[in-house]
């Protein structure tokens, strides 16, 4: 399905939404559930959580789907639906700790949380590709929240400042801050590995 179809598909899911259309749901559970549950899972790292954020998604999709007028991707919107519905859960348990002290110092930019396979790497190349690709995921998911949640939607699902921000109801300035100091706080987790696959 190329991307004009993807679009077209959507806006005719949309409409049969606002109209009331049951069936709609079932066709969105089935073309975009599995990334929306990725997300949820993303998120929560549990997958009995993941489920009822699922729940909590479709159910707002269903009731604010009136609310949306099309200025963005109807997948964007959704994933924004998703994310917020995982973030009120996560407050709801209290896991977000909002005053965190994290180290400020330092630069941010050169710390590879996604490195794509290379077609010439070497099996010893590859190796070290898929286990710092585990160290990454293992520092992300030891990250305090906010931090966490921030670092995931931003490196790992690709939204802008902005759509973080809408997700989380903080201010972009507050989004990038709690990008920068996730970022830096994997730096210092991550830096001697990344010093020792140099030598």
């Amino acid at each position: 399905m190329n991307v004009a179809t993807g679009r077209t598909d959507d806006a005719e899911l949309v409409d049969r939404l606002k109209a009331r259309d049951r069936s709609a749901m079932e066709d969105l559970v089935r073309v975009h559930g599995a990334k929306l549950y990725g997300l949820a899972l993303q998120i929560m790292r549990n997958e009995d959580n993941a489920r009822e954020v699922m729940q909590d998604a479709l159910v707002a999709i269903w009731n604010k789907i009136g609310m949306f007028e099309g200025r963005s991707a109807f997948s964007s919107w959704m994933y924004r639906v998703t994310a917020n519905a995982a973030l009120m859960r996560l407050r709801k348990e209290k896991k977000f700790a909002q005053n965190v002290a994290l180290d400020e110092t330092g630069s941010d930019t050169d710390l590879p949380l996604i490195q794509l396979p290379d077609p010439h790497e070497g099996p010893d190349a590859a190796a070290q590709r898929v286990e710092l690709g585990e160290r990454v995921r293992g520092a992300i998911d030891a990250l305090p929240e906010p931090y966490r949640s921030t670092v995931l939607l931003s490196d790992v699902d690709g939204l802008s400042l902005a759509e973080i921000a809408e997700a989380t109801e903080a201010s972009v300035a507050a989004v990038k801050s709690r990008l920068h100091r996730g970022r830096l706080a994997l730096r210092k987790v991550l830096e001697p590995y990344l010093k020792e696959t140099k030598r």
